[in-house]
């Protein structure tokens, strides 16, 4: 199976072009899917009077950059992805031909850009849910029904505490809208703190839980504390989270309605391997009529072997056996 890695890069690049490319040359090499920023222009975000406006300033490129990241993303092999937050930036990323934007959780019921987006050229949304509710939810689901919506579970609270994850949200809103079959999957923030046993645990959960997005932070250095670095991954570590993630996704496999599952070879032969050999309880005279009764399971030296017990229930012996013998094809009717 299939799981797709969203480094979030989020507003690690401060600004600074060489930056950001830095932290997409760390995803790619990685082993992320996508590298993800958030495209900011402060009047998008805030008014001048807002405590953080000035920070938001400093975090605008030129349009001219953020093309140079689309195409330093193709020559890296792997794809940009923006976090955009009103039509200029959406504008941008149409521009620049990024085929994937995020929503974040703030605009979840934020009816008029919605519909902005879903009149778009884009054909992928990451929707954030962190914080949001059901009918938020599916409203705007329905509002962007022309799209493939990612319903991205999960938020950041400096830090987030483990119990409040609630993973079981993920098999609840995969339930719920599977209905809408491909149109429709989900993902999970993963904002483990970077030192916590469960930085790469959380993510094995969710995916369990039906999950086929994992977004995890991405730093340069946490020693540098860049913007965004408080649940974020050094490189080294986010390669490790990536073979771990994509390790999950093979061993979920496919198992067919089947009535051997459909299972590997490598089942086959161990299921072959230890199949016990049926063998007599009791002695038993030629004539007898195989019970339940009359035969247990054990392993022997015998060849040809019978494996499966029920095969031989009703059958005749041939031949008398004492107890304890290995009853062979041969000797049955």
């Amino acid at each position: 199976m299939h799981i797709e890695v969203v480094a979030e890069l989020a507003q690690g690049f401060e600004g600074k072009p060489e930056q950001a490319r830095l932290l997409m040359k760390a995803a790619a090499s990685a082993g992320a899917h996508a590298a993800k920023y958030q495209l900011v222009y402060a009047d998008e975000l805030a008014t001048p009077d807002y405590k953080y406006y000035a920070l938001f300033r400093t975090l605008e490129m030129s349009d001219e950059v953020w093309a140079g990241l689309a195409a330093y993303a193709q020559e890296l092999g792997t794809r940009l992805y923006v976090d955009i937050f009103g039509a200029r930036s959406l504008a941008l990323a149409e521009r620049i031909g990024v085929n994937v934007v995020k929503l974040h959780g703030t605009d979840i019921a934020n009816v008029g850009f919605l519909h902005q987006v879903a009149r778009s050229s884009v054909p992928r949304v990451l929707l954030g849910a962190g914080g949001a509710h059901a009918d938020e939810l599916a409203q705007a689901v329905e509002i962007l029904a022309g799209k493939e919506v990612v319903i991205l579970l999960g938020f950041q609270a400096y830090p987030t505490p483990n119990e409040t994850n609630q993973i079981a949200r993920v098999r609840l809103l995969a339930d719920r809208y599977a209905r809408l079959g491909a149109r429709v999957s989900i993902g999970f923030a993963d904002h483990a703190p970077p030192d916590s046993p469960l930085r790469y645990a959380l993510a094995a959960t969710a995916i369990g839980a039906g999950a086929r997005v994992i977004e995890k932070h991405l730093t340069l250095g946490k020693a540098m504390k860049l913007e965004d670095h408080e649940s974020a991954l050094n490189p080294d570590e986010f390669a490790e989270f990536c073979a771990v993630v994509q390790g999950c996704g093979a061993a979920w496999g496919v198992a067919a309605d089947a009535p051997d599952f459909d299972m590997s070879d490598a089942e086959a032969g161990y299921r072959k391997v230890i199949r016990r050999h049926v063998i007599t309880s009791r002695d038993l005279p030629a004539g007898t009529r195989l019970s339940p009764a009359d035969l247990v399971l054990k392993r022997s030296s015998a060849d040809p072997v019978i494996t499966n017990i029920e095969s031989a229930y009703g059958k005749t012996l041939k031949r008398a056996l004492a107890g304890n013998a290995p009853v062979q094809p041969a000797d049955i009717q």
